[in-house]
């Protein structure tokens, strides 16, 4: 009889957010992994994976690096949907120092990032995230 793995959700959304966030003070490529290939903005406004890529390049593009990253998760909460789909998020806030040759900036604020579950994988379809606007 072959026993079927149980899915912790909740450990799933809370780890991505983690790759997500330790990707952006890193500002490491490897931040895509956690993206969904379309993200919902407010108003049922759909655009695609690509966009957010140009957008996140623009930004680490802004500063040399960013250092002493910190951040402390406050909330996660996930709800399955039928048709093996959910929605979820992870909250709470982030900051570090954006530091452009002799010149540095604190950036610090809240965020929330917001997952869709398809495929039996949580990946970020909206992002609220100190520094990062659409």
């Amino acid at each position: 009889m072959q026993e079927k793995l149980t899915f912790n959700h909740q450990a799933d959304i809370v780890n991505s957010a983690i790759r997500f966030i330790n990707s952006w003070f890193k500002q490491s490529k490897t931040i895509t992994d956690e993206l969904s290939d379309f993200f919902i903005l407010p108003g049922n406004k759909i655009i695609g994976k690509e966009v957010i890529i140009a957008r996140l390049k623009g930004i680490f593009g802004k500063s040399d690096e960013y250092a002493g990253g910190r951040y402390d998760i406050i909330d996660s909460n996930f709800e399955l949907l039928n048709d093996g789909k959910g929605i979820a998020f992870v909250e709470g806030v982030a900051g570090f120092r954006a530091v452009l040759k002799t010149q540095s900036k604190i950036v610090s604020g809240p965020f929330k990032l917001y997952f869709a579950l398809q495929n039996e994988q949580w990946k970020i379809v909206n992002i609220v995230f100190p520094g990062f606007a659409y």
